[in-house]
Order: structure tokens, then C-alpha cells, then sequence
């Protein structure tokens, strides 16, 4: 996959280098945008790039992408993204871990949340550099800011099987991305552009200890699943499907807004609707248990919209029986 950016078969020079597929194997562009491969062979960009300095979370190369333009004379702007080609099709009903580790570029001011990250079987390749308008299977409500370090970005996808490609990016409108004022220093708040290091992703093994899933929506204040929802939760139904073996208890969690023993009812009943659609698809109700903890056990900061975002949650944990 080259998700650390260390191979290449010529030294990267300058910006808006080359076709990338000509230098970096196994990483392309998926649409006319273009990102950027940083590598120490390269005296005159590294550590000191264009946009800032940074040293690679491991070894000697990392990427960079432009994943906003805050302009009034653009629509959604021009966007980059970086396409990762994987050894081996993902099998359908595993579940696997990605994770990756993202630095804020020090020339800008302003970061995003809801970075995220979509599955493809297919090779992509646009004729535009505008938003890829695909729904992605990973997001991020974190606002990644860290200008001096490298901060963890971790998810967990159920594969429908097939999948050859990794795009990691912003899918969002202009409309909906939200911003975040880092600091007021010497910089513009004209671009998002971040470093990327470590891109990996590995068969979950672990699925005891509970995985969670981005796109299980329902209505504000409700406990009535939202038909998107279906594309992941039909994931679940194939892990259960393809491993006969498997128990599944579902957990719902809330943020701390509103009343405490309401948020353990409502966070009680969303977890039953995801048993009860599991049910209606043919797994044994013997092999499905539910709760809900309210905001018990966050796993974000309360005090922050992006922190209270990812404490809504519908967690998974699978236990193997020989029942």
C-alpha cells in the first residue's frame, strides 16, 4: 500500500510534482486535484516545506493535501485527496482497523472536522478536482489542529467485500464543513492542508473489545433508525452471517446535553432498534443482546462540539461462543 510514503522510484522534486503513480507506487490522485509526496531525498523541500516544517511521524517521506479552500469566490473549491491501492480485495464481513496520523500545516490558521475516508473496488479517477461525491465509509468529528506534532486518526470498517482502494480526504459541500480557528499568528485562513504519515490497515482481531461505527444515524432526539443507516448495518449482518460463531452486544451512548436518565432510555432504545434490525434480518435473537449506558463512558470531551459529537455513538462488541 505504501502508506508511509517511503517508496518511490524517482526523488520527488518541487511542488505539483509529477504524475504520482509515476513516482510513488501503489499512490495515486482519484481526481484532478493533486497532493503533495514529501521525502528526505529531497534537500531542498524537506523538513522545511512550502507550507510549513514537519518531520515525518517514521521515517524519511509523508504526503500532504489540501482538503478545503475558505474563499466566498469559490463553490466547494478545489480539493485533493489521496488514493491507496492495497495488496489484497478486503473479504466481505471481516473487520478491519485503519488508522493513520495527520499534522495541521503551520502556514493556516483554520482546521476542519469530519475528515474522512472511503472504500472503493473500484480504481477512481475524475475529470474535475471538486469534492468526490461518494459517502465515506470512515469520518472523524475531531478537529485535527496539531501544528508540532503528529495526532491519531482511528476507525474501524466491516468490509462488503472487494474493496481495493483506500481515498482519504474531505467529502463534505462547503455548506456543511465546519471550521475551527486554530490561532491568529502570521498565517491565512485561506487553506486547509494537512500532513499525512502511516496509513495502515489491518483485520481487526480484537472485536471483543468493541468497535464503533460512524454511519448508524437516527432521528435528532429519536430512537427511529434513519434509512442510511442500512448500508452498515447490513455489514453487521453479514459478520454475523459469515461468522456463525459470533455474539453480538449492541451499546448505545449519548453526549451529557439534556437529562441524564432520559439519555440512558434513549441510548437503550436505539440500541434495541439496531437488535431488532438484525432480527428482522434473520440472525437469531439468541445471539444479539443490547444496552444503553447514556453518557456513562465517553470517549470525547463533553466540553466540545467535536468531543460531544463522538460520544453519540452505537458501539459493537462480538464474543465467540461455541454454543
Amino acid at each position: 500500500m505504501n502508506g508511509d510514503f517511503e517508496y518511490f522510484t524517482k526523488c520527488p522534486k518541487g511542488l505539483n510534482n509529477e504524475e504520482k503513480s509515476k513516482i510513488t507506487p501503489f499512490v495515486t490522485n482519484p481526481n484532478q486535484g493533486s497532493f503533495d509526496f514529501i521525502h528526505n531525498c529531497d534537500d531542498d523541500k524537506f523538513p522545511r516545506f512550502f507550507w510549513g516544517s514537519q518531520e515525518p511521524y517514521s521515517g524519511e517521506g509523508f504526503a500532504g493535501v489540501s482538503v478545503f479552500i475558505n474563499s466566498t469566490n469559490q463553490t466547494d473549491g478545489v480539493r485533493e485527496y489521496i488514493q491507496l491501492e492495497l495488496k489484497d480485495s478486503l473479504v466481505k464481513g471481516s473487520v478491519y482497523r485503519f488508522e493513520m496520523y495527520l499534522s495541521l500545516a503551520d502556514k493556516w490558521n483554520i482546521a476542519i472536522n469530519n475528515l474522512g475516508v472511503y472504500f472503493s473496488n473500484e480504481f477512481l479517477l475524475l475529470k474535475t478536482d471538486g469534492v468526490i461525491p461518494v459517502k465515506p465509509d470512515i469520518i472523524s468529528p475531531e478537529f485535527f489542529s496539531n501544528k508540532s506534532d503528529w495526532d491519531k486518526y482511528l476507525g474501524d470498517y466491516i468490509a462488503k467485500g472487494g474493496e481495493k482502494y483506500i481515498i482519504i480526504g474531505n467529502f463534505n459541500e462547503k455548506k456543511d464543513v465546519q471550521i475551527k480557528i486554530i490561532d491568529t499568528g502570521p498565517t491565512t485562513d485561506n487553506y486547509v492542508y494537512y500532513f499525512i504519515d502511516n496509513v495502515s490497515l489491518i483485520l481487526n482481531t480484537n472485536l471483543s473489545e468493541g468497535i464503533t461505527l460512524n454511519n448508524i444515524n437516527f432521528k435528532t432526539g429519536s430512537a427511529e433508525l434513519l434509512t442510511s443507516s442500512n448500508i452498515e448495518l447490513n455489514k453487521i449482518v453479514a459478520v454475523l452471517e459469515t461468522n456463525v460463531k459470533y455474539k453480538v452486544e449492541i451499546i448505545g451512548h449519548t453526549d451529557n446535553v439534556g437529562n441524564k436518565i432520559e439519555n440512558i432510555k434513549l441510548s437503550k432504545a436505539r440500541a434495541n432498534q439496531v437488535a431488532k434490525y438484525l432480527i428482522e434480518k434473520g440472525i437469531s435473537a439468541k445471539r444479539i443482546s443490547s444496552t444503553g449506558f447514556g453518557s456513562k463512558y465517553p470517549t470525547g470531551d463533553n466540553s466540545t462540539f467535536e468531543g460531544r459529537a463522538k460520544n453519540r455513538r452505537v458501539e459493537l462488541k462480538f464474543n465467540v461462543t461455541e454454543n
